[in-house]
């Protein structure tokens, strides 16, 4: 078994037989990133788009999150293509909530007229169907069947592109993202991301919504409601 190494916030958590490293008020866990994609240590790098020096930028001292990481589809490591990807992939969320992603295809907001291409997230029961596409902020929802209702572009469910650090809270339109926690492999490739998610309150402040787990070519494993 790989050990694993966390970049966790505030505490230490024990995952299996992995070591863990406690970066408690570091710059919100962002020093360590900086010095493993930058420092001596990244010359334990195997080429993965994965690894953290293909994702962290030592300049701008912040993250790129591949779009991919939300369908899970493989990620071939260019930042520079385009967010909207072609995806088919299947993945069941806390081992029993089957869910699908397939796109992208295109729609017609009904609100607004805005022609738009999405990516359609299905439950394979039927019970859940929205619509999601790319900003410069990551990934939002456009359509939820549950009510229905609609959405303007805009609103984040998913940290994608550039622009992230560990701890930072990023404010969208009525939603809020922050990713808490960054687990890489023994050779510094990411293995999953761990973020809070908000939406706006009827007091009008942010409560926190749902904590997310993704891993790379899976896509989300893990929902857990507050």
């Amino acid at each position: 078994m790989k050990k694993a190494l966390f970049i966790l916030i505030p505490s230490i958590f024990l995952w299996g037989c992995a070591s863990t490293v406690n970066i408690k008020d570091d710059n919100g866990g962002n020093n360590k990133i900086q010095s493993l994609a930058c420092g001596d240590s990244q010359k334990v790098k195997d080429g993965s788009p994965w690894n953290i020096t293909n994702l962290y930028d030592c300049q701008k001292k912040q993250l790129f999150i591949p779009y991919q990481l939300w369908t899970g589809v493989k990620w071939d490591g260019n930042k520079d293509s385009n967010c909207i990807h072609k995806a088919d992939s299947t993945f069941w969320v806390n081992d029993v909530s089957g869910t699908t992603i397939k796109g992208p295809k295109e729609w017609k907001h009904p609100e607004t007229d805005e022609n738009m291409a999405i990516w359609v997230r299905a439950k394979i029961d039927g019970s859940k169907q929205q619509y999601f596409v790319c900003h410069e902020k990551g990934i939002g929802r456009v359509y939820d069947s549950r009510k229905p209702k609609y959405y303007e572009v805009g609103r984040c469910k998913f940290p994608a592109g550039f622009g992230w650090k560990v701890g930072k809270k990023r404010s969208c339109d009525s939603t809020a993202i922050e990713i808490t926690n960054i687990e890489l492999d023994d050779k510094h490739n990411l293995q999953a991301i761990y973020f809070n998610y908000w939406n706006i309150g009827y007091s009008g402040s942010y409560v926190l919504d749902h904590k997310y787990r993704y891993v790379p070519n899976k896509g989300m494993t893990n929902a857990w409601k507050q």
